[in-house]
């Protein structure tokens, strides 16, 4: 399920001890993950970045060696060099070598073999495995690939203090370690967890990305694999048991949905999430779905989609919940690129809840470090959005209200929660750093928040935030945003045009490092874009684009308001949503209004 799998269309970079490199661009061999070999000059220790292609997104992950020979480059080597380094990965990549020592990567090894030695045994690995130069078949489900599978790692920053999160995808606690700090409790394994089916969840894998090769197929092949309980749904229309396979080929044909036919492209390996172990039932897994288009841009067929093992073997349930919410961490930077001005930069968490039928308010809570539920939002139904709004502070402050009977909803589909630059604010993004990505959502039937919404899966329903954000204001500039070239910043200044007259945009720019997947971008009127001229999705991995639209009914010209908006997907899951801005009669210093 795209875990342990291997780097597609990825290279390997080298740095020596002075941060020279030592090696650029070399090939990763699909399939196998095998690089070099690569000849090491200069002096130790060497740190190797991989960056490529995992499951349709652009990844990186990290590794260290003072004296080369085998060397592996996984999530789990990623964590051992934050954790001898002492400093984030992107940082290491940088100047002068701290850390990374022998008895550095020793220590390491130490404190994640403790964090991780329940795994470990379920993997059948030696209590003193080595992460860097162990044996290591890819996608095999056994030993250091099965450990992979079972773990997920996410490398923060604390301020200056790096981190490192690691959950367990088949158990129910996080491990949270800082370089040379407390071991923390070993990761777990949930009851009824030993010896899990990987290969039959492949197995359903490598059938429906088949079954979905063509609308011939589609509906034959996927009928058999969803579950009897399995359940799909486009917007209001919804499918149960074999049916729901009729309404996802209709949605691939372009027949439902927003009209697009995906046929012609494929369906990428799923990502595995978390699976759930419920006394007296079947286990059920969370899985992502993503399609590549022909044209090389990503689309999200299904988050928050489940699978099922039944005694017959596993079978895809569809959507996981009736009430199909997300979380997702987003970053935005905004850069005024006609004249001089100081960024601004800030953090929210996306929380679509649909307004189903009878919902009328939603309380999004996290754990907090004791592990108790702490509520963060409310959402409201405003009775025309598609989802709930955010329950603000009043109409001009919009921090979110916890107070269900003071505040006000500011408008339809306010779904985004804004994260202060504050102690509170950092305090809220450290309990998820700390505790895990899971948002709990209890849903109600009352405005007022007080009577538990009877639904099929429920009152309380949870997600996991895809990434997380920035613990700091330090660490949001840190984030690897696009750089507009020269010639993409004269371009949108000196945009011009008449009253609906037709537009072309050509835009580049440069990445600071692989891991970025380009998804959209969007010229806009307005800080908002709730005024769009234009609007593409991108490949994957782009640097220039040319956008067409048409102008609106007033004069463009080089002192409006301008606003080109760039989103990716960084290596966490969490969305950077970069802003360039553009307004010429605004003086030098000061950001556009």
């Amino acid at each position: 399920m795209a875990l342990g799998a291997a780097m597609s269309n990825g290279t390997v970079r080298v740095l020596d001890s002075t941060g020279k490199a030592i090696a650029t661009g070399k090939p990763v061999t699909a399939v196998t993950g095998a690089y070099g070999p690569i000849t090491l000059s200069g002096t130790g220790p060497y740190r190797v970045e991989a960056c490529g292609n995992f499951a349709g997104r652009q990844r990186c992950v990290w590794s260290a060696t003072n004296v080369g020979g085998t060397l592996h480059i996984t999530p789990l080597t990623s964590a051992l060099t934050v954790l001898a380094g002492g400093q984030a990965a992107d940082a290491m990549m940088t100047g002068t070598v701290q850390g990374l020592g022998d008895p550095a990567l020793a220590t390491a090894q130490t404190q994640l073999r403790a964090a991780l030695a329940p795994l470990l045994t379920e993997a059948g690995l030696a209590a003193d495995f080595d992460f860097m130069t162990g044996n290591l078949t890819p996608a095999s489900h056994a030993g250091y690939d099965l450990l992979l599978d079972l773990t997920d790692v996410a490398l923060n920053q604390d301020g200056s203090v790096p981190a490192v999160r690691i959950g367990s995808r088949l158990g129910t606690n996080t491990a949270y370690l800082e370089p040379g700090g407390a071991a923390p409790t070993p990761l777990n394994l949930a009851s009824g967890a030993a010896g899990f089916d990987f290969t039959g969840l492949d197995a359903m894998a490598a059938s429906m990305i088949t079954g979905t090769a063509n609308n011939n197929v589609c509906q034959a092949s996927l009928t058999p694999l969803f579950d009897a309980a399995g359940r799909y749904n486009i917007e209001t229309v919804v499918r149960t048991g074999a049916n729901a396979a009729e309404l996802l080929c209709l949605r691939m044909n372009g027949v439902l949905g927003d009209g697009e036919v995906l046929f012609g492209g494929k369906l990428l390996q799923p990502e595995l999430d978390r699976c759930d172990f419920p006394s007296g039932a079947d286990p059920v897994c969370r899985v992502s779905f993503r399609w590549l288009t022909s044209k090389g841009e990503l689309r999200v067929l299904g988050v928050e989609q489940a699978a099922v093992k039944r005694p017959g073997g596993w079978r895809f349930l569809g959507n996981r919940l009736e009430v199909q919410a997300t979380a997702t961490a987003r970053t935005r930077l905004i850069r005024r690129i006609d004249k001089t001005a100081p960024d601004n930069l800030y953090r929210y968490i996306d929380i679509p809840i649909p307004a189903a039928s009878g919902v009328q308010c939603a309380v999004a809570s996290q754990k907090d470090t004791n592990g108790a539920n702490a509520p963060f939002a409310i959402f409201k139904s405003t009775g025309a959005g598609t989802y709930l709004s955010l329950w603000s502070v009043s109409l001009s402050d919009g921090s979110p209200s916890l107070n269900a009977a003071s505040g006000v909803t500011r408008g339809n589909d306010i779904v985004e929660v804004p994260i202060a630059n504050s102690v509170g604010g950092d305090s809220l993004v450290r309990n998820f750093v700390r505790m895990g990505r899971e948002v709990r959502i209890a849903l109600y039937g009352d405005i007022g928040c007080s009577t538990p919404w009877a639904g099929a899966d429920g009152a309380t329903i949870s997600v996991n935030m895809a990434g997380t954000p920035p613990l700091a204001a330090s660490s949001m500039t840190a984030l690897p945003w696009p750089n507009l070239v020269v010639a993409g910043i004269s371009a949108l200044s000196g945009l011009k045009a008449v009253a609906n007259a037709k537009i072309s945009l050509q835009s580049s720019w440069t990445l600071a490092r692989g891991g970025l997947t380009l998804t959209q971008m969007m010229l806009c009127t307005d800080a908002a874009c709730g005024t769009r001229l234009g609007l593409m999705t991108l490949p994957t991995a782009a640097t220039t684009a040319t956008l067409t639209g048409t102008n609106g009914a007033s004069l463009l010209d080089t002192v409006t308001f301008k606003q080109l908006r760039l989103m990716a997907i960084n290596t966490d899951g969490s969305l950077m949503q970069t802003d360039w801005q553009s307004c010429g009669t605004v003086a030098a210093g000061v950001a556009c209004p």
